[in-house]
């Protein structure tokens, strides 16, 4: 069938990046000592790496410069993948997950999909040194995030997309993270000039309002310049992408000792603070507003505020996350519901069922992503001294986490028989089959994948769509930070945290 907005494009047409002449480029191979050995029967993330790889670089089309398919439908005959909107803001996640994943794994299984997404980071960078998303040659660049609704014409997020690209804070945020990891690899100059300029771009793109910074109309969908009316910030919504800038403003400033990053980075912490969390730890959805909170917003905002406060040494700030990790918990532990009462969810935090979203009467499921967030923020501040949370992360780890990865397809395929009642029918994505989307072998290409929306005890059971690849990537990234801490040799020490595999000159 013929997807509204495909007139006059086919597949393989080209894309048109901001840029059509980039520099060379060498990517050193990842080096490391092949053997065999007898390990423990006992969780291996190496052998988890391996199967992530195949899941991020076979979900994604090799006619469109291999861009991922972010929505994996599961309730359609046969199952779908559907290119959307997210690229600005997940793309570089799939650059960032992969090296790290090679880096763990060893593997070389679709190299050339890595290659090429660089291609495209440094085609995306435009002489300001900002990372813009191209429109032309991606029609499905206005297609919305939520599967059920047809191809809108509308503006995305209520904001205008005017001439052939988008500029999203969020997604250079993260592409500021993926840049910097590529340059401590390559040790050249190429990656550690993106780098800066990327800086520097974000510098000119915020909104400085003297002791805070936001970015204007939208974090996922920014304008230059400034507002000409007075801006509520806390309309200005996705505390999630705020957190992404300050993560890649922290790591450049580690790659390059670059103060002018810090400071940008102190000012969006201080936005996202005052209005996305309550002094005792409660997140929120604006200021006084504690109902229906994103989890996995907020405890990504948390990660980038540690990770700036240990590299700053801000005790206070340090003692803010621990007191609003505390608080995290005690959410699937009983929903504050106001006048109606506390919803008791009794053993969530046993192993790590954190819901989608909080303060919400509805069932949620669980996104990979919260989870991930919550084990990584056991880990650091245990590994930082601030905290003993490792039991914590270990028992999140062997439940929830590992349980989340799709480790088998077949199943996959009697979805559509099931005959089960779904909690949210209004989510269901039809079965969309055009331009924009794939049936080819999508579960075995989806081997490895983290679940977008399980149980407790249940990989999927309707609700939602199945598998959207943000999931994935920040499962990915967890996974290294979980082998990262694991095990740790200071001087003539060897210190073990978590008793899972991992292969080490000790």
């Amino acid at each position: 069938m013929e997807t509204k907005g495909t007139k006059g494009w086919k597949p393989g047409d080209p894309i048109g990046y901001i840029r059509s002449e980039i520099p060379e480029f060498d990517v050193p191979p990842y080096a490391g000592e092949r053997y065999e050995a007898m390990v423990p029967d006992t969780l291996d993330l190496q052998e988890r790496a391996r199967l992530v790889i195949h899941s991020m670089t076979e979900s994604t089309d090799p006619l469109a410069d291999h861009e991922p398919y972010y929505v994996v439908c599961l309730r359609p005959n046969p199952p779908t993948m559907i290119h959307n909107s997210w690229h600005g803001s997940t793309f570089a996640k799939f650059v960032e997950s992969t090296c790290l994943m090679r880096i763990v794994s060893g593997s070389d299984q679709n190299s050339h999909v890595d290659h090429r997404w660089m291609e495209v980071a440094l085609k995306s960078q435009g002489p300001d040194g900002l990372i813009y998303t191209p429109f032309r040659g991606r029609p499905w660049s206005h297609w919305g995030c939520h599967m059920h609704k047809p191809m809108r014409e509308e503006p995305i997020c209520g904001v205008s997309l005017p001439g052939d690209h988008q500029i999203s804070a969020f997604g250079n945020g993260r592409m500021l993270s993926a840049m910097s990891l590529l340059a401590k690899r390559d040790g050249g100059a190429t990656w550690r000039k993106a780098v800066e300029r990327l800086v520097d771009g974000l510098r000119d793109l915020a909104v400085d309002a003297e002791d805070f910074a936001y970015f204007w109309p939208r974090v996922d969908n920014t304008a230059k310049g400034e507002p000409s009316e007075p801006v509520k910030c806390e309309e200005l919504g996705d505390i999630d992408g705020y957190s992404h800038v300050v993560h890649g403003l922290v790591h450049a400033h580690q790659l390059l000792d670059y103060p002018p990053a810090l400071e940008l980075a102190r000012k969006l912490i201080t936005y996202m603070r005052r209005y996305y969390y309550a002094e005792d730890g409660s997140f929120l959805n604006k200021p006084g507003d504690p109902i229906w909170v994103h989890f996995h917003a907020h405890t990504n905002g948390l990660l980038s505020i540690l990770k700036y406060a240990l590299e700053v040494g801000d005790g206070e700030l340090s003692e803010f996350v621990l007191r609003t990790y505390e608080r995290a918990k005690d959410y699937v532990v009983s929903y504050d519901m106001g006048e109606a009462g506390r919803v008791k969810n009794p053993g969530g935090n046993l192993i790590g069922y954190f819901p989608e979203n909080v303060n919400n009467a509805q069932w949620e499921g669980m996104e990979i992503c919260q989870v991930a967030d919550m084990i990584t923020l056991a880990m650091e501040l245990s590994d930082s001294g601030i905290a003993d949370r490792w039991d914590d992360a270990d028992r999140w780890i062997r439940n929830v986490f590992a349980e989340g990865q799709l480790l088998s397809t077949d199943w996959l395929y009697r979805l559509a028989g099931a005959g089960w009642k779904n909690p949210r029918p209004t989510d269901l994505a039809p079965s969309l089959v055009g331009s924009y989307c794939t049936t080819d072998k999508v579960p075995e290409r989806s081997l490895g994948a983290f679940a977008g929306w399980s149980a407790a005890n249940d990989w999927y059971v309707g609700n939602g769509m199945g598998i959207m690849h943000c999931c994935t990537v920040n499962g990915a990234r967890a996974i290294y930070w979980i082998w990262q801490h694991m095990l740790r040799r200071e001087g003539d020490k060897l210190r073990l945290n978590l008793l899972l595999n991992h292969s080490s000159p000790w």
